[in-house]
Parts: C-alpha cells; structure tokens; sequence
C-alpha cells in the first residue's frame, strides 16, 4: 500500500509541476488535450469506417512490386536476417526498457496487422521468436562474456549486410534487378547508399579539410557540383548518360537501372555526408592537433586517433538527420520507371477500376511504412546522444 501510495503521490506531484502550475499552464494543458482528443477522435473514426479494401488486395505489392510469385521467402530472408541484426545490436550497444519493448511491440502488431495473412501466420511467429532469441542471446550472453569480440562481428555484419541482400535475391536463378519493388526496393537502395556514401563522404569531408591544395581543391569541386543540382536531374543523367561513361568490359555500360540509382544515390549523399563531417571537424579545437603533435603523432594517426573520433560523434544528430533524408529521397526513383512504394501507392487506384479514387488509403500505408524507418532512425541517434552523453559534457 506505500509503495502504491509513494507512486500516486509522485504522479500528482509531477503533474501539478509540469502541468497544472499555474493557470495559464492549466488553460494550455486542458486546451492540447480537447485539441488531441478531438483530432484523434476523429481519425479513429476515419480508420474504422473507412474501407481499407484496396490495401488488402495489394500488401503484397507494397512490400515487394513486381517481384516473381515464389519469391516471397527472399524477402521473409532479407527481414530475417537485418531484425536479427538489429536485435543484437541492441541487446550488445543498448538495453530496452518495458516503454521500448510496448512501444515495439505495438507498431510490429500494426504492421503485421496490415500486411499479415493467415498463410503467413507461421512466417509471422518465426520473426517475433528470431527477435526475442537474438536479443536475449545478446544481452544475457554476448554482453557479458564476448562484448569486444561480438561488436567487431557486428561491424563486420552491417558492412556486409547489402551484398548479403543482393546474393538472397539474386541465388537460384533470382528475379532480375528490375523486378524488385515495393518498400523492399527502398531499403535496399538507401542502405546502398548509406554505406557506400558514409567512407566516400568521410574522405571527401578530410579532403575538404586538408591542407594540400589539390586535394582540397578536387574535393570542393565534387562537392559543390554534386549538391549544385537536383537529385532527379542526377537519377535522369543515370538512365540516359551514365551508361556512355562506364567501360563495355565485362558488360558494366549495360548494368541494371537499379545499380545505376544505387551510384548515384551513393554519390548524391557523399557530398552531403562530407559537408556534415567538415563542420565536425571545425569543431576540434586546435589544442587537440598541439597536443598530437606534442606526442610525436603523425598527421594520419592523430587524425584517425584524436579528431575523427571527437568529430564524428560532435555530428551524430546531423548525420542521422541526412540518413534520413536519404531514406526518404529513394522515392525519387520512380522517375526510372521503378516501381518502389510511393510509387506503387500512386499507382493502385489508377491501375485497378474498382479502387479509382481510393488512392488515400494507400498511401496513408506508404506514409506509415515510412514513418517506421524515420522515427527508428530518429530513436537511434537519440540513444546514440543519451550513451555518448553529447551535449552533457
């Protein structure tokens, strides 16, 4: 009974502190929650008495486009093996609390709900059993006995990860690049992009920052030409010039439309990472090069040893916020005749008679599989922020 009653009294507490202090803090707390309550009242009313027919018949589209009936398990595969990743990252880097496993919880149970079918039941229990086993073998294994050795395997496994992904969909006689669609096509071409941008970008933002002429020099110009024109002029200069720029060895000027966007892509959010990594680097105080010197490092050590480090975690937020944007830019790829989300969602009704005008629908599903990825990514940098204790000393 104290225990219950210490809980009632510090919640009345907290309330009456953050909330009910005065009367203008009471007037704006009871006015957001009329606000709230009516806006969310009437969006429940929209999701239950709305059809939701044409997602329905078309979840399996969202998620994969045109890939081949019977290929269904290379994308069970592909979320598989990035959730198991996920997971022990988590159980190894982080904890979750009983807020972050609630929370979880509930949006997996609402996308499940969208996009699950009883034949895919069995499917559907496998990833929530991978999950719990990957994060519990983590954190209650890997944690305390092997947590040096375990982070270096997970490096190794996020490198690695794409051609990882693009062996699952291309083994056995795979569907063609081409063919790949739907919120599968925009993951795998943003995490393309990340991992191939994320190096390039580091060097050019180091290069940008160098004090050799030339390669200050080369770097600036790549930058500023890159950021100086729009990505769909650089997507349209991928369809109809990229391929008279590559060799005919071995094929590589008639590579798929998809490979094309992954290099733009990765060129694209280069140039954008590197101006993100020099403001890091500005930040450094020059007192820290000194005292490298003083130590008789060499201009790479200190670099790689003293200012990266310091650098890269100065800009987390910033770096997240560009991955984000990425994430949300590979639905420019449209333009290419591809058939990623936003552009399956555009196209349903208009496709279909029986949904002509229910094109809403559809694409309030592609803003919430959308939504998923920007908000995980945004939950990680904070997190990220919280551990490195950025902007607390």
């Amino acid at each position: 009974m104290r225990l219950i009653e210490g809980i009632t009294r510090n919640g009345f507490f907290w309330l009456r502190e953050n909330l009910f202090k005065s009367f203008f803090n009471s007037f704006m707390t009871l006015l957001s929650v009329v606000l709230v309550g009516y806006l969310f009242y009437g969006f429940l009313g929209f999701l239950v008495n709305t059809d939701w027919t044409v997602v329905e018949v078309n979840r399996r589209l969202l998620l994969l486009g045109r890939l081949p009936i019977g290929n269904e398990i290379r994308g069970w595969s592909i979320l598989w093996l990035s959730l198991s990743l996920i997971c022990i990252s988590m159980g190894i880097w982080g904890s979750l609390n009983v807020k972050d496993i609630l929370i979880v919880f509930v949006i997996s149970l609402i996308t499940f709900f969208i996009f699950g079918t009883l034949d895919s039941i069995y499917l559907i229990l496998i990833t929530y059993f991978l999950a719990f086993i990957a994060y519990s073998f983590s954190t209650y294994f890997l944690r305390k006995k092997y947590l040096e050795i375990s982070k270096k395997f997970l490096i190794f496994g996020w490198i690695f990860i794409i051609p990882i992904f693009i062996f699952i969909l291309l083994i056995g006689n795979g569907p063609s690049p081409t063919l790949w669609g739907g919120f599968l096509l925009n993951i795998i071409l943003a995490s393309v992009a990340i991992i191939a941008g994320f190096p390039l970008g580091l060097f050019l933002g180091l290069g940008r920052a160098s004090s050799f002429p030339v390669i200050k020099l080369a770097s600036t110009l790549y930058i500023e030409v890159i950021r100086g024109a729009p990505l769909v002029a650089w997507l349209l200069l991928a369809w109809f010039v990229l391929p008279t720029f590559l060799p005919s060895l071995f094929g590589l000027n008639e590579v798929s439309i998809v490979i094309r966007a992954m290099i733009v892509l990765s060129i694209f959010v280069s140039a954008y990472i590197a101006e993100v990594i020099r403001g890091g680097l500005q930040s450094i105080p020059k007192g820290q090069l000194e005292a490298a010197d003083a130590l008789g490092l060499n201009p790479i050590d200190s670099t790689v040893n003293i200012v990266l480090p310091q650098a890269i975690r100065v800009v987390i937020p910033a770096l997240v916020s560009t991955f984000i944007a990425m994430f949300k830019d590979t639905s420019l790829v449209f333009i290419l005749a591809l058939t990623d989300l936003l552009q399956v969602g555009r196209l349903i009704p208009e496709q279909e008679p029986e949904f002509f005008g229910r094109q809403l629908e559809a694409l309030l599903v592609v803003a919430y599989l959308f939504w998923i990825i920007s908000v995980s990514l945004s939950n990680l940098s904070s997190r990220l922020e919280k551990a490195m204790g950025i902007g607390v000393r």
